[in-house]
């Protein structure tokens, strides 16, 4: 055959194999959205559905022309030459396969990412590599059906190799009619101009890109609207960038702490005390993985008892429900409260070793303090007992403190490390070994899939709801499991609490407690859930004697978020101490000012609560955790932004210096 009946051959079985990858593609987008759409909600917004299927199937047609772009240049180049076409149009049908094997799989890892992190797939994605990946892989295996999806995208992959595999051999066998050379080059010429134009998705002068994917104020539409692999060329892009750093100008920085703090510096001194300067505190501060409130809400005792020994401490101490986790994983809110940094891959990037002015642990420890980190998990998790070091800390006592101290404790070994008990357990051990003030920062880890309580632990009644099981889109077997482990990592909690207040050292220990993030995994719909969505308590007991020589103002509707909770601490520990704060009030203040709490979704004020994404709605207050479905005016549309602007300056500035 000549170049001419070659290149016919091979335009038709791009393009055939084209369509069949664009229409996996498609299929997939359209059972994600069955799955996970609100009915009532889409009813309102054709024209957006219209608009996220469009730019959908323009995304889709991006992603596979560029798939297939390799194999139409190395069909082109051997197009002339009759033997090695034929080795060619073998292989075609093997690559084409790799294709549709890769577009299948990712729209149903796209699916169940979402049930998990509520988005498509995104720069946490990583966290496969960065985490403890044996652990993240052995969630996932028991989390989602991965053989059965593998073995789907194999058959479907095949399936449809097959039948390309078929219609080459009938092509070969079909005669041509040859056409003239100067039309076949005007066809190639048109046809690489077509390839061209799908892989940059648009005539216009930006190419189909990130910000073409907001089709809606419904982030139902919002997600599906891109593919699975486009989304992973997005979060790979992300991920580059979070280890980039940049000098940053003292005036921009100066004029954006003045904007968020009401000061250039964003430095603080707490209130000359008398009282803490001779009775200096111990200071507890707990990071509770999955304690999100949107599980929270569940509580019914006696019949749902999801407190267990923490419900006397949530009944008699301070608690702030209107509170947002400021990031959606544990290590980002790791770093950004005790390291102020929002760039979560700082603990093992290059910039691992810098020291933070603003580091959470750095006025404890410039007031004569023993700082302590303490997790029962792997201290070389994220790199964590390499980074935090330079954060101000003395010690990091990891898995193997845990051990050495209670050997007991191997017995009782999850999936991500030892029970969250053992570390509450060296916590009280150090305190009542302490011959200095301690400031110890704790990281539990149990309540994380796969939900799992140890052995040893009595589980208290609990009761799952027909809105959790709805929620979670799994069975009640799964949510019941879900709920024992959150009571169990509460329960350990307030039994550390309850051991402590009932010691000699009750009168002399603050101990504060927030989750790290909401629990992942639930369907929450926009506005009804706004103010659970991404909330989580913080917990915070201040011994009696303290509260009589440190003024304060509880009030439970107060709003925050995690940049609030050492500001908190401080206030009630250190006597005359200077410390940063990039927007992070004392919770207990008796002195007005204006608070809000931040999350990368949505952001709270007092008035009520707001998308980021759609800063002029306001949903006001209705309830302590509900607001109200019509949202108004907003007189604060620009919080959020001036707060993670001041982030992103201040973690620069610090990395890489203020000019």
């Amino acid at each position: 055959m000549n170049f001419q009946q070659n290149y016919k051959q091979l335009s038709r079985a791009i393009w055939l194999s084209v369509f069949i990858a664009v229409i996996i593609l498609s299929v997939g987008r359209l059972v994600f959205l069955a799955n996970i759409v609100d009915t009532a909600e889409l009813a309102q917004r054709e024209g957006d559905l219209w608009r996220a299927l469009f730019t959908g199937f323009r995304f889709d047609l991006k992603v596979v022309v560029i798939g297939f772009a390799p194999l139409l240049l190395i069909g082109l180049s051997v197009a002339a030459f009759p033997k090695m076409y034929r080795i060619f149009s073998k292989v075609f049908p093997w690559y084409s396969g790799l294709i549709f094997f890769l577009v299948t799989g990712f729209s149903i890892g796209n699916y169940y990412y979402y049930l998990t992190y509520g988005s498509y797939i995104d720069v946490f994605i990583f966290g496969l590599a960065d985490d403890d990946t044996k652990a993240v892989l052995a969630n996932a295996w028991a989390d989602y059906p991965i053989f059965l999806s593998f073995i789907s995208s194999l058959i479907v992959a095949c399936c449809c190799a097959a039948f390309i595999r078929t219609i080459i051999k009938k092509m070969q066998q079909w005669e041509w009619k040859t056409p003239h050379k100067i039309t076949t080059s005007v066809s190639v010429f048109m046809m690489i101009l077509t390839v061209f134009f799908f892989a940059r998705g648009t005539l216009g002068s930006h190419p189909l890109k990130r910000y073409h994917a907001q089709v809606s104020d419904y982030k139902v539409l919002n997600s599906i609207t891109p593919n699975g692999i486009i989304a992973l060329e997005w979060a790979n892009s992300d991920y580059k960038k979070q280890n980039k750093f940049h000098t940053v100008s003292k005036a921009e920085l100066e004029d954006q702490f003045t904007k968020v703090v009401g000061n250039t510096t964003g430095e603080f001194t707490t209130s000359k005390n008398t009282y803490l300067a001779n009775n200096k505190p111990h200071v507890v501060m707990a990071l509770m993985e999955g304690m999100g409130t949107n599980v929270l809400v569940e509580d019914d005792y006696p019949q749902n008892d999801l407190l267990g020994a923490l419900r006397p401490a949530f009944e008699s101490d301070f608690v702030f429900k209107r509170f947002l986790a400021e990031t959606p994983a544990t290590i980002n809110s790791l770093v950004n409260m005790l390291g102020q940094s929002n760039v979560p891959t700082i603990s093992h990037s290059s910039a691992q070793k810098v020291e933070v002015a603003a580091a959470a642990a750095r006025p404890y420890k410039n007031a004569g303090y023993k700082t302590l980190f303490i997790t029962a998990t792997n201290g070389m998790w994220r790199n964590v007992a390499n980074y935090l070091p330079a954060q101000g800390f003395d010690e990091i006592l990891d898995e193997n403190a845990i051990l050495k101290a209670f050997p007991e404790a191997e017995a009782f070994r999850g999936e991500w490390g030892l029970s969250d008990e053992y570390a509450f357990k060296l916590a009280e051990k150090e305190l009542n070994e302490a011959t200095q003030p301690l400031m110890i920062y704790i990281l539990t880890i149990t309540n994380h899939t796969p939900y799992e309580v140890p052995k040893n632990y009595d589980v208290k009644p609990l009761k799952v709801s027909k809105q959790l099981v709805e929620r979670m889109q799994k069975g009640e077997e799964e949510a019941m499991r879900l709920l024992e482990t959150y009571q169990y990592a509460n329960n350990a909690l307030g039994e550390f609490i309850a051991n402590v207040k009932q010691s000699p050292l009750g009168d002399s220990t603050l101990i504060a407690a927030a989750g790290d993030h909401k629990l992942r995994g639930f369907t929450m719909k926009y506005p009804d859930d706004i103010a659970i969505m991404n909330a989580v308590p913080f917990y915070l007991y201040v011994p009696e004697k303290i509260q009589q020589y440190v003024p304060y103002l509880y009030d439970e509707k107060r709003v925050g978020s995690h940049k609030d909770i050492f500001p908190t601490l401080y206030a009630f520990s250190l006597s005359e101490a200077a410390y940063y704060s990039l927007g992070g009030e004392n919770m207990l203040s008796t002195t007005d000012t204006s608070r809000f709490g931040y999350n990368p979704e949505m952001t709270v004020v007092e008035q009520g609560m707001y998308l980021n994404s759609q800063p002029e709605k306001l949903y006001q207050w209705r309830s302590e955790l509900e607001t109200s479905l019509e949202p108004t005016s907003n007189d604060k549309p620009n919080v959020d932004k001036d707060y993670h602007t001041l982030q992103t300056l201040y973690i620069n500035g610090q990395v890489k210096g203020v000019h």
